[in-house]
């Protein structure tokens, strides 16, 4: 008698823990599948993943109307495995829509079932944003590829935005891959479902930055974490962080070096008929102190440049010298510019861009 009492408490424990145990889990609670055309039928898949420690299976789900069908993978799902549930919107009626669907499995008899939340809009005419977002990275369209930081003191944090929109028919969770120290990036929404736009808030945080001058990197946009990383996703961030200002004295800047350029821009417009092309500016101080060239950098690659003395006394000059090929030129994503950093207190940061 002492055992039967025992093997029925047993098997209604492993009833109970199994019970517990099983269920299925979203990958996302909300799903936005953003405008649909009105009349024209729209299929989204979500994914859920079975997060107990028992096998489940998929039973029944309720789309809350009869506008939406679905269907979904058919069997017993192991521990950690995923099922896919493919909703098929009729879009046969304008305007907004938000409904919860829910999924029975085999341990939903007793319990309650897994709920997704389900929002749209169904419009007469999609807009074409292809021109509002030129630039495709992956599955993401983006308004640019180029942020540039200029003029940054020691100790500021500047932010640009990114505007993104997902034209996939998924939701995505934007985020910038390989990014350094120096730069963070918040999303707003974290997640872009299908049709949505959103904007990412990229800073810059100068006392991450070891040096003063140009700073560069390339980051790429992701749909996730776990994106791959290729050239068709970069962006390319650029920084200058100029020394600390000297001080408005009238006295010591009688004195002090300034640089002067015979030309303020660097012409490679015999590029266009030329393989290789140099040009010459010539640099004086027309100070009375030392003009010291602290920094000589450039924006972009396939570029060579030459200076012939860092340090000009005054009333001497230097010659800078600058030699590009028709094919790097071609080659290049952003504006091809030269970057100097002097102590000349009026021009403390010189930008020479180059025509071409």
């Amino acid at each position: 008698m002492r055992k039967k009492i025992l093997y029925i408490t047993m098997c209604a424990t492993m009833g109970t823990l199994e019970a517990m145990a099983q269920g299925l889990t979203p990958v996302y609670k909300e799903v936005d599948c953003g405008e649909l055309l009105y009349n024209r039928p729209a299929t989204y898949v979500v994914e859920l993943q079975n997060t107990s420690a028992e096998a489940v299976e998929i039973k029944d789900i309720d789309t809350g109307c009869g506008c939406t069908t679905a269907t979904y993978t058919k069997g017993r799902l192991m521990p950690n495995a995923k099922a896919q549930v493919a909703f098929t919107f009729d879009a046969k009626q304008l305007g907004h829509f938000n409904r919860v669907v829910r999924v029975f499995t085999q341990a939903d008899r007793m319990g309650t079932p897994t709920e997704i939340t389900v929002r749209g809009v169904v419009v007469p005419k999609i807009i074409n944003y292809s021109g509002q977002y030129p630039h495709k990275m992956g599955v993401l369209l983006a308004d640019k590829d180029n942020i540039e930081f200029d003029d940054i003191n020691k100790g500021q944090r500047l932010t640009q935005e990114i505007h993104i929109m997902n034209p996939s028919t998924r939701n995505t969770s934007p985020v910038l891959l390989r990014r350094p120290s120096w730069i963070t990036a918040e999303m707003k929404p974290a997640v872009l479902g299908p049709k949505q736009k959103g904007i990412m808030k990229v800073t810059i945080h100068s006392n991450e930055l070891r040096d003063y001058g140009l700073s560069q990197t390339t980051v790429f946009l992701g749909s996730s974490t776990s994106d791959k990383v290729n050239h068709e996703k970069a962006i390319t961030i650029s920084s200058v962080l100029l020394p600390p200002a000297v001080a408005k004295d009238d006295v010591k800047r009688a004195y002090a070096p300034h640089i002067s350029l015979s030309r303020k821009h660097i012409d490679m417009t015999p590029l266009q008929t030329k393989s290789k092309y140099k040009d010459e500016i010539t640099i004086s101080n027309t100070g009375r102190t030392v003009l010291d060239i602290q920094k000589l950098q450039l924006f972009t690659t396939g570029v060579q440049v030459s200076l012939d003395k860092q340090k000009i006394e005054p009333g001497e000059t230097a010659n800078l010298i600058v030699t590009c090929k028709a094919k790097d030129i071609k080659k290049l994503k952003v504006r091809p510019r030269l970057l100097m950093i002097t102590n000349d207190p009026s021009n403390q940061k010189i930008i020479l861009e180059i025509k071409k």
